[in-house]
């Protein structure tokens, strides 16, 4: 080892460690839903004993430890191998969530815009859509902190639900409380600041 070289085996349990720390770091930057779909698959890394026996069986028909110093190289191999290369299906699948919400955001704005260039008192009408908003935006954090405990781990369809429906039900909510107030928006927006 002082020397530089490090055997297969070595490299093996080098490159295993590493890629489990970028997937923590990869999941603790990912959305909540992101982070479900991806868990699904594997919540945590398998041990990398039952890593090394799944892969002795599935090449070799036999156990890691059954089997001589070559075949476990190669084995050590597949794991260095297989520690590079990305999983393009969830990479894809993680991007297309983060535009879809994104999308969701330009057209929500997109509508309050238009509702409060076409109504009569524009200055109700932003104040109302601004509300909708913003409780639309908290409806959708308190769903992400509800997220584990009502969904749990690994549950991409309940997780994505759940903040569509915290988003939305908040923003509803904050609609009809702010038309009970109708009368007293109309006369804050008539108010002139001399």
């Amino acid at each position: 080892m002082k020397s530089g070289n490090v055997s297969v085996k070595e490299a093996a349990e080098h490159c295993y460690e590493m890629r489990n720390k970028i997937m923590a770091e990869v999941r603790a930057k990912t959305s909540r839903s992101g982070v479900a779909i991806t868990e699904r698959k594997k919540v945590v890394s398998p041990a990398l004993e039952q890593l090394l026996d799944e892969k002795a069986i599935k090449k070799f028909g036999r156990r890691f430890v059954e089997l001589g110093a070559e075949q476990k190289n190669s084995i050590h191999y597949e794991i260095v191998e297989s520690s590079a290369r990305p999983n393009t299906k969830y990479n894809t699948l993680n991007k297309t969530l983060r535009v879809t919400g994104k999308v969701l955001i330009v057209v929500t704005i997109t509508y309050a815009v238009y509702d409060i260039a076409n109504a009569e008192n524009k200055a109700k009408e932003a104040i109302k859509q601004g509300a909708v908003i913003g409780g639309g935006i908290a409806g959708t954090i308190a769903a992400n902190a509800a997220v584990l405990t009502v969904c749990g781990p690994a549950a991409p369809v309940c997780t994505i639900a759940l903040l569509l429906a915290g988003g939305a039900s908040a923003g509803w909510l904050t609609s009809k409380v702010l038309d009970s107030f109708n009368d007293e928006l109309e006369e804050f927006t008539k108010w002139q600041v001399k």
